[in-house]
């Protein structure tokens, strides 16, 4: 069993502006690697970290989506509200039991990552 898990983001720019972003949705974590090219931040209610770091050497920023599971419809319609973004559903009917699917996408700065946020029901028989 892992002890852990964890990911990198690693930008060769706009590395304060992806700080300020991922701030929006995720605790910054104090560490001993923590410094200004190097930030790890929590997920909350799990024990996943991702550290964004500054990779001068790079040839391009490595891109990334976060995935924020949402307990109620309620609590994605405040994320919604408050990232100004329209919640957008399907229905999965592949499954063994189909559902809808909601979610809200939320773009980083300059397309290095980007936040989904969801909230998926079961379809009534």
């Amino acid at each position: 069993m892992a002890r852990y898990n964890h990911s990198y983001l690693v930008c060769k720019e706009s590395i304060n502006e992806v700080k300020k972003f991922l701030s929006k949705f995720f605790k910054e974590q104090k560490t001993q690697y923590t410094h200004s090219t190097w930030i790890t931040f929590r997920i909350p209610k799990t024990s996943y970290t991702a550290s964004l770091m500054k990779g001068k050497n790079q040839k391009i920023t490595q891109n990334m989506v976060f995935e924020i599971s949402c307990e109620s419809l309620g609590e994605l319609k405040k994320f919604s509200n408050k990232f100004k973004s329209e919640i957008m559903s399907f229905v999965a009917t592949e499954t063994g039991k189909p559902y809808r699917y909601y979610y809200i996408a939320v773009g980083g700065p300059k397309n290095i990552c980007k936040i989904e946020v969801n909230y998926a029901s079961h379809l009534k028989k």
